[in-house]
């Protein structure tokens, strides 16, 4: 998450070791159009020297059986069919294909990683913990649908970066997508660049693990300039995406932030930036301009939000919750790695329905989460947890327009 301060203060990334990168910017009357923004990546705990243990549940033993099914006639005619691919290929392709040999924290190759780490399972924690592998019975797998990662990368050809761990993530969900690298400066005229390049390239799907928030989730130093800052974006009429204008059928996946423990009342529009502004612009009567999504992240047994997660808040309809773990149980925490499992899980329901627009998407994945808070949208968890069984599947989930 990023934080301002009159001037942009120092930023910190924590990726497989801790590093800092810092740039003082000048918040000048131009925000609008400077992009002068900053941003630090989404991750509470990486821990590379012991991955983790391998525990979970394994995927899916049948497919939903739906593979030719009409929609149409009951969601409109957005819900027609793509084309199928299989199981095989989607196994075919997991462990980010050829990067499956690349080195990962202490092991030589993201494989051996897996199996020391997973010795009772085939398929990565993400994959069992979104029940992906029974879509791919179906034949949904995300094949040739884009889905952009804007994110922090390297060319080493090792699996070290911030960037890298929400990749393999996206891929265990939806192994046939593909997925377009984009290294990131953490600044929000690079995010605004990045968007416009990725919709050019017509990929629209994006995971954002980055964002701001009032409290560094490291330190739990406050920024005492918060309040003023989302008022003066609000002033500024400002979108969280920038100034273009995307396809319509762009749907951004946000991180829901990683500073719950310091927040005091942990609601998202409080405690990070751009909900806050998205929640002030609306009360103001502004229309969302693009499709967003906040993820935030449950505790490994599924039953509560984690303690650093960014709770629904106020924020709820446009709020969803998903397991954080990267290659195995327990071995990171962080929304990074939350929000991915949403992205991934969109690449299904596009490959599905590849004639969703990005809010049709966003309203398929949240109006068929799983409720596991109060009935109906709750301020903790929002619309409920991801379920790609019932967003594949969403007979009498929605309303037909």
């Amino acid at each position: 998450m990023y934080v301002l301060r009159g001037v942009l203060k120092k930023m910190v990334i924590r990726s497989a070791n801790l590093r800092y990168v810092c740039l003082l910017l000048v918040l000048a009357a131009t925000l609008a159009t400077s992009g002068c923004k900053k941003f630090t990546q989404d991750v509470e705990t990486i821990e590379t020297a012991s991955i983790g243990g391998g525990s979970g549940g394994s995927g899916g033993s049948g497919g939903n059986g739906d593979d030719g099914e009409d929609y149409t006639d009951e969601f409109g005619d957005d819900f027609y069919l793509g084309t199928p691919s299989s199981e095989d290929n989607a196994i075919a392709g997991l462990f980010l294909g050829e990067k499956a040999n690349w080195a990962y924290g202490t092991f030589d190759s993201l494989l051996d990683a897996h199996a020391a780490e997973n010795p009772n399972f085939t398929v990565p924690i993400a994959t069992r913990d979104t029940n992906a592998r029974s879509q791919w019975q179906s034949g949904w797998t995300g094949k040739d649908v884009k889905v952009g990662v804007l994110d922090e990368f390297n060319s080493n050809e090792i699996l070290d970066t911030h960037g890298d761990k929400v990749s393999l993530v996206i891929n265990s969900v939806a192994p046939e997508a593909q997925l377009t690298t984009y290294n990131f400066t953490l600044t929000q005229q690079a995010a605004e660049d990045a968007f416009q390049n990725l919709n050019a390239q017509d990929v629209h799907i994006i995971n954002n693990s980055w964002g701001s928030a009032r409290f560094s989730h490291l330190t739990g130093e406050e920024d005492t300039n918060f309040d003023a800052n989302v008022s003066n974006w609000v002033s500024l009429r400002y979108k969280i995406t920038g100034t273009n204008i995307y396809d319509e059928k762009m749907l951004f996946v946000f991180s829901a932030g990683n500073s719950g423990t310091y927040c005091p009342d942990k609601r998202i529009q409080e405690c990070s930036f751009y909900p806050a502004v998205v929640h002030r612009q609306r009360a103001l009567g502004v229309e969302d301009s693009e499709a967003y999504i906040w993820v935030g992240s449950l505790t490994d047994d599924g039953t509560a939000l984690a303690d650093y997660s960014h709770s629904a808040g106020d924020m709820g309809e446009d709020f969803i919750v998903a397991h954080d773990d990267v290659l195995s149980s327990g071995d990171m925490a962080g929304t990074s790695f939350a929000a991915p499992r949403v992205s991934g899980a969109a690449a299904l329901i596009r490959h599905k329905f590849p004639g969703l627009s990005g809010f049709q998407l966003k309203e398929l994945l949240l109006s068929t989460a799983e409720d596991i808070g109060d009935p109906g949208t709750d301020a903790i968890f929002g619309r409920g947890k991801l379920d790609l069984s019932n967003a594949l599947s969403p007979q009498g989930q929605l309303t037909a327009e």
